[in-house]
């Protein structure tokens, strides 16, 4: 049993194995092992944000899920596709809470790149992807 608060969002190896199957189907270098601790930190990064947002009208877990796209895009934790990890993760931890996002698939594809971009008014830091998302879902 993991001691990470997060744990029933999501673990380590969860993001490990989304990165394996985003990668089988979508292309990408196929190299698993992510930068040493940098899955983990991004996932603490992510709770922390949970664990302080002021939005208290916020479902529980939506910022958790919207900065863990962020930061596992952000901080490159694999060689290849950690804008699809990013988002396949988040996206399972919607599904935790029984939720998913309303959007087409190139909807998500042009917010994972303008998130990214130092020129997006899209997502300026973690939380406005929290802000993007949440207009976006819907029960499962």
């Amino acid at each position: 049993m993991s001691a990470e608060p997060w744990a029933s969002f999501i673990s380590v190896e969860a993001v490990v194995q989304i990165h394996k199957d985003c990668v089988a189907r979508f292309g990408g270098d196929q190299t698993e092992s992510p930068l040493r601790g940098c899955v983990e930190r991004s996932l603490g990064a992510a709770w922390n944000a949970e664990l302080y947002s002021e939005d208290t009208d916020a479902v529980k877990g939506l910022c958790f899920a919207g900065c863990l796209l962020y930061y596992l895009a952000k901080n490159n934790c694999f060689v290849d596709g950690n804008k699809r990890v990013g988002w396949a993760s988040c996206m399972e931890v919607l599904g935790k809470l029984g939720l998913t996002i309303e959007a087409t698939e190139e909807e998500g594809q042009e917010f994972c790149l303008a998130m990214l971009s130092p020129d997006s008014a899209v997502a300026r830091n973690a939380i406005d992807v929290a802000g993007w998302l949440a207009p976006r879902l819907i029960a499962l």
